[in-house]
C-alpha cells in the first residue's frame, strides 16, 4: 500500500525560498480555515505599507489575496486557494 501524502503547502510556505515556513513580522492574529477543498488564512495586520510586497509574492504564486482596510495602515487580510 503505498500512501502518498502532499505536504501542506501553506501561504507561509510561499513566502520562504527554503521550504521551511516564514511567518512575516507584519501578520498578526492570524486564523485558518478549512472546508471541502478550500484552505482559507486570515492574518490581521497593523503595518499593510510592510505586507505589500509579500501580498504581492502570494498573489503571483496562486494565492487569492483580499484585503479589507480597517484603518490607513491596518488591514484584515484573507488567503485562499482550491486544494491541489
Amino acid at each position: 500500500m503505498n500512501n502518498n501524502i502532499t505536504p501542506l503547502r501553506t501561504p507561509y510556505h510561499a513566502l520562504s525560498t527554503s521550504g521551511t515556513p516564514v511567518v512575516p513580522t507584519w501578520a498578526r492574529n492570524r486564523s485558518v480555515y478549512r472546508a471541502a477543498g478550500r484552505t482559507l488564512y486570515l492574518v490581521e495586520t497593523d503595518s499593510l505599507e510592510h505586507a505589500k510586497n509579500d501580498l504581492d509574492q502570494l498573489a503571483r504564486s496562486g494565492w487569492d489575496v483580499q484585503i479589507s482596510s480597517t484603518a490607513p495602515s491596518s488591514a484584515s487580510i484573507a488567503l485562499s486557494r482550491s486544494a491541489a
